[in-house]
């Protein structure tokens, strides 16, 4: 270990050159402090704290990581091009470690080996603890998922990693425990959780291929969330809207003059759409007797959608009044890119005043048109392609190519409130 010592006239002073092209900045070729002690033994003592202290001004003028930067030091050791660079890496890691020990030494005699803090910057230096989050960003940059996605990914990640701060700390048994507390103390469903937990798999692959997870270990495999989740009861379950509650809804907006959202009520009980799909709709999409969804949540949703005659008008004033391209014009988007997110707040306050609690939301307005529908004699596979849902049988969601607007236009029109 170097010394960084030097006695002049019979006391030790530390001493560190500073690097060619820096000494213009630091104004001296390099840095001499007196140690105050003719004792070579307190001499040793005292210098590395205060060659540490140079050092961390080095590093800060050189733009570069300091050497307490486990993470730092971590990708060092990851891009190691050779064993003799490795072992040189983790001779450094050492010396840095001995550092803050000496730095955090109370008694003399003290091993800085034994000082907490060094031994746990050694560990996480070294790869032995790994912040969960810490590749976090590199995996979703190197990914091909959307905005929205990546968002999902991020929140989903970080959740998971506020009880399981590192690599280290995910085993099997403790995730199996986690993901039953999530639904039985958080409250979140089976679907939310498969999505959460597909996420959690990608991402464990990600530091699987970089070697900062074990490649035999597999945590999230074989979590059947199905066996595990608690039956939902009835209280949970969304509900479909009453035909005349429907009405009243829309009322209520107009009463309240908000005109765009009665305007997105209007096109969601005529035609069953999801939010988004309304939100997203332009102007270039709709035609004379119908529209196009072009960009749904699933290959199903993507459809031509007759337009209601109770909705035609609607339909056509909001186009003549758009000044942006969409149906519903002067909506703001989100930093997911939806533009759905005010608007839905806004319906979410307006049922709320209206008595409506959490088992009804706007994507009930579809249900109420399913149900209508489905007590009006249409078929199955005739709302399916309405609204935009998978067709369950291999005849229909196999091998047929979809029905005529013609057929779905009359069915449509058997929509009453």
């Amino acid at each position: 270990m170097p010394t960084y010592l030097q006695r002049r006239r019979r006391r030790w002073y530390a001493i560190l050159e500073i690097p060619k092209p820096l000494r213009k900045r630091f104004g001296k070729p390099r840095f001499v402090q007196s140690l105050e002690t003719e004792s070579r033994s307190i001499a040793e003592r005292r210098v590395l704290p205060v060659v540490t202290a140079w050092k961390k001004d080095i590093a800060a003028a050189r733009n570069e990581p300091v050497d307490d930067d486990a993470a730092y030091w971590r990708r060092r050791l990851r891009l190691a091009k050779s064993e003799v660079d490795r072992q040189s890496i983790v001779e450094q890691i050492e010396h840095a470690a001995w550092e803050i020990g000496v730095i955090n030494m109370d008694n003399v005699g003290e091993l800085p080996s034994t000082n907490s803090e060094a031994r746990e910057f050694y560990a996480s230096a070294s790869g032995q603890l790994v912040e969960f989050t810490e590749h976090l960003d590199e995996w979703l940059t190197s990914s091909q998922a959307t905005a929205k996605t990546q968002d999902m990914h991020r929140s989903a990640i970080s959740r998971f990693a506020s009880k399981f701060p590192t690599v280290q700390d995910v085993s099997r048994p403790e995730v199996r425990r986690w993901v039953t507390a999530q639904m039985n103390e958080e409250g979140l469903k089976p679907k939310t959780l498969q999505r959460i937990l597909s996420g959690l798999r990608g991402y464990w692959r990600y530091l699987q291929s970089i070697n900062v997870a074990g490649e035999d270990h597999e945590p999230f495999s074989r979590l059947d969330i199905s066996r595990q989740s608690k039956r939902t009861s009835p209280g949970n379950a969304r509900l479909p809207f009453e035909p005349k509650e429907v009405v009243d809804l829309l009322d209520a907006a107009i009463t309240q003059k908000d005109n765009l959202l009665a305007d997105l009520i209007r096109l969601g009980m005529w035609t069953g759409c999801r939010i988004e799909e309304l939100c997203a709709l332009k102007v270039e999409d709709v035609k004379d007797d119908h529209f196009s969804i072009g960009d749904a949540k699933t290959q199903a949703g993507w459809r031509d959608v007759p337009i209601h005659r109770q909705l035609a008008q609607t339909m056509a004033q909001l186009i003549e009044d758009s000044k942006d391209g969409h149906v519903l014009s002067g909506l703001s988007k989100n930093k997911s890119g939806d533009r759905s997110n005010a608007i839905g707040k806004r319906f979410g306050r307006l049922k709320k005043d209206q008595g409506f609690g959490p088992q009804h939301v706007f994507h009930s307005i579809r249900k109420t048109v399913v149900t209508i529908l489905e007590n009006a004699g249409v078929p199955e596979n005739v709302v399916a392609d309405i609204v935009g849902h998978e067709k369950t049988t291999m005849t229909y969601g196999l091998y047929s190519g979809g029905l005529s607007m013609g057929v779905k236009f009359e069915a449509l029109n058997k929509l009453d409130y």
